[in-house]
């Protein structure tokens, strides 16, 4: 039976969506200023014009691109239902963090995607494009603060400490550094690839690590 032709609204959609996935390959890659129009268009396969009927423009494209970062963020971490004043015991709060250092790590280390959604994100944080302000606001400090209140109610300390914040950071940064130094890694682990059985051995010293600073943490805090 033959397949039923895509609508207007259908292709259309496609062609954004294409563009934004050629933006954030080629503006991580290369940097917004050194990629051309001509360039993602080409990524995308779509007609030069279609990036100013979507998004006004390159620049539109570049918001577009984070816009779409914090939304598959969002949907990794499910981060709506933590942003909420939601009070955790200490039990709760450790399985809480487990579980997205899980689904963090199986993200940002082994999706294919998450490369090009790394490289854009270090693009536009080194060089502070317009693009940081979004991800920051709508994603970065309403996670953070999250991961604070979880922190603060495993370790018995105070959310919007300093030492928390930093802590939060820090534990944020050893799931990153294994995305964005990943040939390195692979290198030195003697790996092909990261997948499961890989990821899987990430997440176990690294839950290890989060639960023996914790535990420092509680003892000092009592």
């Amino acid at each position: 039976m033959a397949s039923k032709p895509q609508t207007r609204s259908g292709m259309s959609q496609q062609t954004r969506e294409a563009l934004v996935a050629a933006g954030l390959k080629l503006f991580g890659s290369k940097g917004f200023e050194a990629t051309s129009t001509r360039d993602i268009a080409a990524e995308a396969n779509a007609n030069i014009a279609s990036i100013a009927y979507h998004f006004g423009g390159k620049d539109g494209l570049r918001v577009a691109c984070a816009e779409s970062i914090v939304a598959r963020l969002k949907q990794v971490t499910g981060s709506a239902s933590l942003v909420g004043e939601i009070r955790f015991d200490e039990e709760a709060a450790l399985g809480t963090l487990e579980n997205l250092l899980s689904m963090i790590v199986g993200f940002m280390v082994v999706r294919p995607e998450a490369r090009d959604i790394a490289a854009f994100m270090v693009r536009e944080i080194t060089g502070a494009g317009p693009a940081v302000d979004i991800i920051y606001d709508e994603f970065v400090a309403p996670i953070h603060k999250a991961l604070c209140r979880l922190w603060a109610a495993a370790t018995g300390g105070e959310a919007e400490s300093g030492e928390t914040r930093i802590a939060v950071f820090a534990l944020i940064g050893q799931v990153i550094y294994f995305r964005i130094g990943q040939p390195l890694v692979l290198r030195r682990l003697e790996w092909k690839s990261v997948g499961p059985s890989e990821a899987e051995e990430i997440i176990r010293v690294l839950k290890a690590n989060m639960r023996a600073l914790i535990a420092a943490k509680k003892a000092a805090n009592r």
